[in-house]
């Protein structure tokens, strides 16, 4: 008789093997996740700022356009809730007005408010306005319609 070697393999550790490598990859996956959705908060928290020192600024300019006496103002501060914005003259018509939201966040916009026509003056600039003649040969006598 023949002896019949039995050939054994010893795979009593590549389980072991097998899930350091899936816990590798998970931790892997998970830090990564971690990391984007830190990214994506981080984003929206700049736009929420951005969108709020704009309104600031929308606002602080509206109010300088409806005021009379601009000539006067040189240098101005207005404060809001969300913060507060720096108004300053750089020339005639120009302005410079700088938002800092409380987070401590900027935002600056230079603008110029053009000038004021008076009613006088625009009248003169306009164009006289002349009558339209209706040079057509057709029949003005316009008939009702009967149904």
């Amino acid at each position: 008789m023949q002896s019949t070697k039995k050939i054994t393999t010893e795979d009593e550790g590549s389980l072991l093997l097998s899930t350091f490598y899936l816990l590798i990859f998970i931790s892997f996956l998970i830090l990564s996740l971690t990391g984007i959705i830190y990214n994506q908060l981080t984003q929206l928290q700049l736009t929420s700022q951005a969108y709020e020192a704009k309104a600031l600024i929308e606002v602080s300019q509206n109010m300088l356009r409806e005021k009379d006496d601009l000539d006067k103002i040189e240098r101005a501060m207005l404060y809001f809730k969300q913060g507060e914005v720096q108004i300053k003259k750089l020339s005639e018509r120009e302005y410079k007005l700088e938002a800092r939201l409380n987070n401590a966040y900027k935002s600056s916009l230079t603008f110029s408010i053009p000038k004021e026509v008076k009613t006088e003056e625009a009248q003169e600039i306009k164009e006289p306005q002349k009558e339209i003649q209706d040079t057509s040969k057709e029949n003005k006598a316009v008939e009702p319609l009967v149904e």
